[in-house]
């Protein structure tokens, strides 16, 4: 039996579907930890009769209501607080561990192999997270508190003392493998709340996690989470890290997980790798007919850029 977790919102709900739906394809005898905050019975009833009707050899699905759980936490640039969602599991979760995917990924294959590796003596498995190189890279500031803004390398070094040579084992929290037993055995949520009350991360699930797990944490290469970028970050990868990712960008190779940073919903289908697999998976969910307001209308006429998009086809785009 695989157990999966993911953790959204009403706004998000149509995503998870397609998470859920990708993973149903290709894998049996999963059980679903779904949890949820500010979510209609009505999403909720939908889901449920779409993993019903494709369920092969068992499995059951959990609703795990969330809410209040982590209010009043800084959510940086997230508006909601189901960031913080997988930093529970381990007490949610009662066997021995669990996949964690965000809302906005998706499965290409069997996760048996991956999810059955040896995690002995590992907190958890999880991928680099090339993109947050990039941001350092780039000079790009971010906010550390509601006020405070720092440059993300003075961020890394000076606020969680990691170097580059450390920022090697700093992984994407949208896909972790975690060992649930060892994480109880050693209480690593309590640590995880610790640290939250001690300091205000700037990427608050990922970095409190990063933060106490980094002496154990087990590193795999992007095909476990290949994250598809937005432009500006990809444009600030080293050439070397360009490489290792052009095959999964140009698909020309399958990952057994899409992550998407870069929203097939928000930007035109040919802009995003994979957006054509993942469109096409959408029309098998209940929100086939689903349409955000980024996908019925976007317009935008700024130094930053100049476009019209309707049904998410690009009118015009003079953006620099």
């Amino acid at each position: 039996m695989i157990n999966i977790a993911l953790g959204f919102d009403s706004n998000f709900a149509p995503y998870a579907a397609v998470t859920i739906k990708s993973i149903l394809q290709h894998n049996q005898n999963v059980n679903f930890y779904l949890m949820y905050d500010n979510l209609k019975k009505s999403d909720m009833a939908k889901i449920d009769a779409m993993i019903d009707s494709e369920k092969g050899g068992g499995g059951k699905t959990f609703w795990v209501n969330m809410s209040g759980k982590f209010n009043n936490l800084f959510t940086g640039s997230w508006s909601s607080s189901a960031v913080y969602f997988p930093l529970a599991l381990p007490s949610i979760c009662k066997d021995e561990r669990i996949l964690f995917l965000d809302a906005d990924t998706m499965v290409t294959g069997d996760l048996s192999d991956f999810y059955n590796q040896d995690l002995t003596g590992y907190y958890l498995a999880g991928v680099h997270d090339y993109g947050m190189v990039a941001n350092i890279n780039s000079g790009e500031e971010i906010a550390t508190d509601n006020n405070k803004k720092l440059f993300t390398k003075e961020y890394f070094n000076n606020f969680l003392n990691w170097n580059i040579e450390e920022m090697k084992k700093y992984f994407n929290s949208g896909m972790m493998l975690m060992n649930l037993k060892l994480m109880r055995e050693e209480n690593i949520e309590e640590k995880i709340y610790a640290s939250l009350k001690e300091k205000t991360f700037a990427f608050p699930d990922q970095d409190c996690i990063n933060y106490v797990c980094h002496a154990k944490v087990k590193i795999y290469e992007p095909k476990y989470n290949y994250m598809v970028l937005h432009d500006n970050t990809w444009d600030n990868l080293s050439d070397e890290v360009k490489n290792s990712l052009l095959k999964y960008k140009q698909e020309k190779e399958i990952p057994l997980i899409v992550h998407f940073l870069k929203k097939p919903w928000r930007k035109p289908a040919e802009e995003v790798s994979f957006s054509k697999t993942y469109n096409q998976l959408r029309k098998l969910t209940p929100y086939k007919n689903h349409r955000s307001k980024q996908e019925t209308f976007q317009f935008r006429w700024s130094k930053k850029g100049k476009y019209l998009r309707i049904l998410n086809k690009t009118i015009f785009d003079f953006s620099a």
